[in-house]
């Protein structure tokens, strides 16, 4: 971006006189749409907020796995199991006002709306574009039922939340292939489509008396041109999860208020690089956009929301220390938040006296956290994250081709049973932050016992037969603990636990993942001579 746009962005903003100030937008997101947990816990993040002085809270209504609400206007949609009623979500946006929390809907409009078109009923609203990335839905925006139906949903979230908000979604979409998209792209650009049918969604939710937010990844990024032809009361939603630099962050910020427009900062805690815990990186992320979005001279910003996505890759009662890390950094700073985040944590949410241990127990965890290597061609450090193996063929890769890495969790386990006595508060919360670190233990264990075996020379038929016990004994044991975990603060009958859902990978959904290697490991030590034979067969390099 030039200094000239940015010159013209500050002044633009500056034309409307309206202040960031400290009563920005500051808040978490809940992602409802890709597993709805029960009213209780929603209940929980809102006062987490109220006491960390947060005052919104996005709540995702759909994805592609389907909808968390069973909606009354349209009710043959692909809703979850454990879907919310209206009348639960309405009971939740009241609870959330009495609070001071701003509960913000976001229905899915564009992209992610396979809870649209799984649904038979609508299944002929799927667009597609071959070229286009397959795990990626759309629906046709060209199609006239598409806005018919958009209308009734609108109507619907804007009687239940009170919030001024309606958020859009629309972010990555795939789109294009369908008759209508291709006839329609005859005529007329991708982005005049794109802005077209952005613009008619916002008409909507204006007509009912709400600020339309939309996702910002294409109109910013991957199709700016689209950027220009929207109508300038629409809010950008911008989210880059690997950009650590406020330099760049703030560039973005600019570039839409140059456009006259006005945005929200959305860094991330678990994304689509983690599974049961984070790295340092997200916490630099959140920085970046803190200072970029929340400084007392941030043009055009309407505040940050601190995004959080698909809840089955982690444990739910154990990532509460990134959420109070990013409401430090969000009103007092990032300094602060870098200097004593954790320790405010620690002594406000557990109760407990802050000392090195606890000090060393989240440096370890955010420093050791696993994660996919990010894109083919970027340099890769630290841990990766396995899923764990539970097939006659992800055995065989793993001895074929697995090296050990390292396990820093056996000694984090050790510190946190040491620190475990001095919790006074929301012990539940401690063990589930426990049992996460206990996941990734016995996840790089079972890797590297089987390598450790490989290596073996000459290799034992009873010493084999011992170790597969052992694997399927500690396997069992850790699916139990996870198994009621999840009852306790999720419900049993949800799909996310028993089946892999549509456009989730087996990393995504930790626990359904853990029981199919649990009961793979199971079947293996009833007859160890399959697993002795694929031991051999790997060895032999047959």
């Amino acid at each position: 971006m030039t200094t000239t746009s940015m010159a013209v962005g500050a002044r633009l903003f500056a034309d409307t006189g309206k202040a960031t100030g400290r009563g920005a937008m500051r808040g978490l997101m809940v992602d409802a749409g890709r597993l709805p947990e029960s009213v209780e816990y929603y209940r929980r993040v809102i006062e987490f907020c109220a006491e960390w002085e947060l005052n919104a809270l996005q709540f995702r209504l759909a994805d592609d796995q389907g909808s968390a609400i069973r909606f009354a206007s349209v009710p043959d949609l692909a809703a979850h199991t454990d879907a919310l009623t209206p009348e639960q979500l309405k009971g939740l946006a009241e609870y959330a006002q009495s609070h001071g929390v701003d509960l913000i809907p976001e229905l899915e409009s564009f992209g992610h709306t396979g809870y649209i078109t799984r649904a038979p009923a609508y299944a002929h609203l799927l667009d597609n574009d071959p070229q286009g990335i397959s795990e990626f839905t759309g629906i046709i925006p060209v199609h006239p039922e598409t806005l018919q139906l958009f209308e009734k949903l609108y109507r619907e979230v804007a009687s239940i939340f009170p919030s001024k908000y309606l958020h859009g979604g629309c972010d990555e979409v795939n789109w294009g292939g369908s008759a209508l998209s291709r006839k329609a792209l005859q005529t007329k650009t991708r982005a005049q489509i794109w802005a077209e049918y952005l613009n008619s969604l916002n008409h909507i939710a204006q007509a009912l008396g709400k600020e339309w937010i939309v996702w910002g990844d294409v109109v910013l990024h991957k199709e700016p041109e689209v950027l220009g032809q929207l109508n300038k009361n629409i809010l950008i939603m911008d989210w880059n999860y690997s950009d650590n630099s406020s330099a760049r962050v703030r560039e973005t910020l600019l570039k839409v208020v140059a456009n006259g427009s006005r945005a929200i900062g959305a860094p991330a805690l678990v994304n689509y690089k983690w599974g049961a815990r984070v790295g340092v990186e997200q916490l630099r992320n959140i920085d970046a956009y803190a200072q970029a979005y929340l400084e007392e001279d941030a043009p055009g910003s309407l505040g940050v929301i601190l995004t959080n996505w698909v809840p089955s890759r982690y444990i739910q009662n154990s990532i509460w220390d990134g959420f109070a890390y990013a409401a430090v950094a969000f009103q007092q700073g990032t300094a602060t938040a870098q200097t004593s985040g954790f320790h405010r944590f620690v002594e406000k949410h557990y109760g407990a006296e802050w000392n090195e241990s606890w000090g060393h127990a989240f440096e370890s965890i955010y420093a050791a956290a696993p994660s996919i290597k990010d894109r083919e061609t970027a340099s890769w450090m630290g841990l990766h994250l396995p899923v764990p193996w539970s097939s006659d063929e992800q055995l065989a890769a793993l001895l074929k081709d697995g090296s050990p890495q390292p396990n820093p969790f056996t000694r984090l386990r050790s510190l946190l049973v040491e620190l475990e006595p001095l919790v006074m508060k929301n012990l539940g919360d401690f063990q589930a932050f426990a049992l996460s670190v206990e996941y990734l233990e016995r996840m790089f264990w079972r890797e590297a016992v089987i390598l450790e075996h490989r290596a073996e020379k000459p290799q034992a038929r009873d010493e084999a037969d011992l170790l597969i016990k052992v694997i399927a004994d500690h396997d069992q044991m850790l699916e139990e603990a996870l198994s009621r975990d999840w009852d306790h603060g999720r419900s049993p009958l949800s799909r996310a636990k028993t089946e892999l859902l549509p456009y989730l990978r087996p990393k995504d959904q930790m626990i359904f993942q853990w029981k199919q290697a649990a009961a793979y490991s199971a079947s293996l030590a009833r007859h160890p001579e399959r697993f002795y034979q694929l031991m051999q067969a790997t060895k032999s390099g047959q």
